[in-house]
């Protein structure tokens, strides 16, 4: 199921890709602002990449969260937590 962040995340990734004229094919990072954009694409961009943050710190708190229960009830990360861990910090 596709929550509203997402829902909102692919319509902002419509857009820029509208206002700038370019098909991004991998939509994991965002374009930089530009001189070379109007002001309303360099917006849309600000926008795409705040909310992709959110979601980016959304999904490490769920993530943390995690591995504090597995620390609290087993006493250790799971291999899975523990490269999250190492390569989130």
């Amino acid at each position: 199921m596709i929550d509203s962040m997402e829902e909102e995340l692919n319509a902002l990734w419509l857009e820029v890709e509208t206002l700038t004229g370019t098909k991004y094919l991998k939509r994991k990072i965002p374009p930089d602002v530009s001189d070379h954009f109007s002001d309303e694409t360099n917006q849309a961009i600000r926008n795409l990449k705040d909310l992709d943050q959110r979601i980016n710190n959304r999904r490490d708190v769920r993530l943390l969260s995690r591995m504090q229960q597995e620390l609290r009830d087993d006493g250790e990360m799971s291999p899975e937590m523990y490269l999250w861990w190492v390569n989130r910090y």
